[in-house]
């Protein structure tokens, strides 16, 4: 039964740490003083520690605020630790357990303490380290501290990958003065971008507006991404201009499916920028007026 971590596998608790350390000790040599989302190379975000204790002598590691040294991220394995990380193990979560008897569980040499309320029910942890030591662990479903709001925020809105934006122009190569100018985002969705599931938040960017600015100008459009009149200027002087092409997107957030209200004090998850430019090289044209006749 995977439904349930697919959705909240990921509402990983402080405790779940702890009770790592007691399986497997961590180095006396460092000690992971603070844990929260640490980035990985393809710019999404798992659950990890983000500061270190100093080493001992001769160890170049040490505690440090945010940018310093971080946990080493963990390599999914197959299809089944790949949910989510603890340090550098990848793991999954079961919950409910498909085991939800505490001697059974015991009998096949799980620890589990006494059910603490009637209520309860038990989730089911695996992880695998990168010596391919596996590691299993349940735990009462109340015993969990579940990270943040805002750190379901945080790794929701790394999952976005918005699509590269090549802003073009028409005329082609170059346009003419007072001649109007097309411009049009070539790559880019004028349909909402869909991120991946983390920490059970889905995080969806919904187009709003293009705003190209030019010259000392600006003008804003819609998302436009072909050849169209839609969005267009005039230069009022020739020479070499630089055009900047800003497309804004507003965040959403969704929950199961369910539209997820972000609290207030983090608007800057509401938003999203795709931004590049374009050479646009402006000629005048000269008409020589004659007399005839």
């Amino acid at each position: 039964m995977r439904t349930a971590a697919r959705r909240f596998g990921t509402a990983l608790a402080l405790a779940l740490v702890g009770s790592f350390l007691m399986i497997a000790p961590a180095s006396a040599e460092r000690e992971c003083l603070r844990e929260g989302m640490v980035q990985q190379p393809d710019g999404s975000m798992v659950y990890g520690c983000v500061e270190w204790s100093a080493g001992s002598p001769g160890d170049s590691g040490g505690g440090s605020g945010g940018g310093g040294d971080t946990a080493p991220a963990c390599t999914f394995r197959g299809s089944i630790y790949n949910e989510f990380c603890i340090g550098d193990r990848a793991c999954f979560m079961n919950d409910p357990a498909a085991y939800q008897d505490v001697e059974a569980i015991r009998e096949r040499g799980g620890t589990i303490s006494d059910k603490p309320d009637d209520a309860d029910h038990i989730i089911h942890v695996g992880c695998i380290g990168p010596d391919d030591t596996e590691y299993e662990n349940w735990y009462w479903d109340s015993e969990f501290e579940t990270v943040s709001v805002r750190d379901r925020l945080v790794a929701a809105y790394g999952r976005i990958v918005l699509p590269d934006v090549t802003p073009v122009f028409n005329p082609p190569n170059r346009t003419l003065v007072n001649l109007e100018t097309w411009f049009w985002a070539q790559g880019a969705s004028a349909t909402p971008v869909v991120g991946s599931e983390a920490l059970g938040l889905v995080a969806i960017a919904e187009p709003r507006a293009m705003v190209v600015t030019a010259a000392g100008q600006s003008v804003t459009c819609p998302v436009v991404t072909s050849r169209s009149d839609a969005c267009s200027m005039t230069f009022g002087r020739a020479g070499t201009h630089t055009a900047s092409m800003r497309i804004t997107y507003d965040i959403r957030f969704e929950l199961d499916g369910s539209p997820f209200t972000v609290p207030p004090g983090n608007e800057q998850f509401l938003t999203m920028e795709s931004t590049d430019s374009v050479t646009v090289p402006v000629i005048e044209v000269q008409s020589l007026v004659t007399e005839l006749g």
